[in-house]
């Protein structure tokens, strides 16, 4: 019993300290974002709201891989050639990974970078009917600045490209808070 005791205590302490030393943080954000496509000589557009959430972890100094997870706000409406038809789009949902380079420029303040790669479901409808949601998967990129109250608090805004493939493209920006564990 009392080894088992002391195993589970010096497990626990080792568990401590690597996540001290791993520099594991957590981020959420809200995120306006501006879908558009042409399609034989229509241009769709719609803005959709979304939150996400993620995970990171500190590899050194200057990088960090993340986890990433974002959920639709609400449909958003379509506009086709600048004129509402009643379409409405919505990103359901869209889940990734980044590698995050990132560089300190005062005690305060960071530039950072993200590329990875995020797959996201989205829906359309119109009042006719509802098209199928489509699932797509596509490089994402983005650069943005963190601002930290304390070494652990901070908040957070970007510029991202969510999504670009086929003449498809979804990029906004988000705003959010974070906190180092």
């Amino acid at each position: 019993m009392k080894k088992s005791i002391r195993f589970l205590s010096a497990t626990a302490l080792l568990a401590a300290t690597v996540v001290a030393q791993a520099q594991v943080y957590v981020e959420t954000s809200v995120n306006a974002l501006t879908a558009k496509e042409s399609y034989q000589g229509i241009s769709y557009q719609a803005k959709p709201l979304t939150f996400s959430g993620l995970v990171g972890y500190q590899v050194n100094p200057y990088l960090a891989v993340e986890g990433y997870l974002g959920l639709g706000a609400g449909n958003a409406t379509t506009t086709e050639n600048g004129t509402n038809y009643g379409e409405k789009f919505k990103i359901n949902s869209s889940y990734g990974v980044f590698v995050k380079p990132r560089i300190a420029i005062s005690n305060d303040m960071e530039l950072f970078a993200r590329l990875g790669y995020l797959e996201s479901k989205f829906s359309d409808s119109n009042t006719d009917n509802t098209i199928p949601k489509t699932k797509q998967g596509s490089v994402a990129f983005g650069a943005g600045v963190s601002y930290y109250f304390d070494h652990r608090t901070y908040v957070t805004g970007s510029y991202m490209s969510h999504h670009s493939k086929d003449g498809f493209t979804v990029t906004g920006l988000s705003i959010g808070v974070g906190y180092k564990f």
